[in-house]
Formats: C-alpha cells, sequence, structure tokens
C-alpha cells in the first residue's frame, strides 16, 4: 500500500466513519501542507474497498472494515509509542513529537514499535495527552 493509503485509514477511523473525499483532502492539506486531488483520493478509496478495508457507499461517508479498523488503530499506535521515544528521549515538546512521529511512523517494524511500549512500561498516553490504542497483537499488513 501507498503511505497516503494509511494516512487516508487513520482520517477515517479519527472522523468515527464521518470522511468524505472533501474532508480527507482538507486535512491532508493541514497536517502535509500538500493539496492532494479529489480523483487520487478517490483512487485511494478504491484501493482500500478491494483490499476489504473500507466501506464505501458513493456519496455516503466512509466506513471502516473491522480489518481496516485494526489496521487503523495499529498506525496510530505506532505513531503515538514515536511520539512517546521523542518525547523522552530527544526531549521534544509534546506538539513537536507528535508532528515528528506522524511523518515517520511507517518506517518502523512492528517489533520495534513493541520495544519502545516495553522499554516505556506499556504507556497508556502519550505526551499530547492522547490515549495510547491497546493492542494485543500487532497489525503489519504483509504485501
Amino acid at each position: 500500500m501507498l503511505d497516503i493509503d494509511y494516512q487516508i485509514l487513520k482520517i477515517i477511523y479519527r472522523t468515527k466513519g464521518k470522511a468524505r473525499l472533501k474532508h480527507i483532502q482538507e486535512e491532508i492539506r493541514t497536517t502535509k501542507d500538500i493539496i492532494i486531488p479529489l480523483s487520487t483520493i478517490n483512487s485511494c478509496i478504491e484501493r482500500l474497498e478491494k483490499k476489504n478495508l473500507v466501506e464505501w457507499v458513493r456519496y455516503s461517508p466512509f466506513k471502516l472494515t473491522e480489518k481496516g479498523s485494526d489496521l487503523a488503530k495499529e498506525l496510530i499506535r505506532h505513531a503515538q509509542l514515536l511520539e512517546v521515544l521523542l518525547y523522552n528521549e530527544l526531549e521534544l515538546s509534546a506538539e513537536l513529537a507528535h508532528v515528528e512521529s506522524e511523518k515517520f511512523n511507517l518506517l518502523f517494524s512492528c517489533n520495534t514499535i513493541n520495544k519502545i511500549c516495553e522499554k516505556y512500561k506499556h504507556p497508556l498516553e502519550c505526551p499530547c495527552g492522547d490515549t495510547i490504542l491497546n493492542s494485543n497483537n500487532c497489525y503489519c499488513e504483509k504485501e
């Protein structure tokens, strides 16, 4: 999958199934400072639907399948635990640690993320104050 696919999954998860094309476009523009054409986002949604990660009825908000929700939770968990690492080890502010963790959370394996979780004794909150999503097993998709 592409990086944008993962971003879209997280956006849909965070909006609790109320995301539409324009909302996704605006969220990416705000967080990544780039404008993605609606046609590109539409293609991503179709790709996610084929992988059984998103349910989509045209002109309705997007909904994650159980598989899509599990993957989105794990992606968010990765970013949150990286945020903990950046905050504690590099002494970044909570806000900067949050922004930076979102930029490169896809680069780390589930093993590495789980080691960060263990190192910090399975933290319940990330530095920005959000509850770290619980994960019994790491959900890394095998391509």
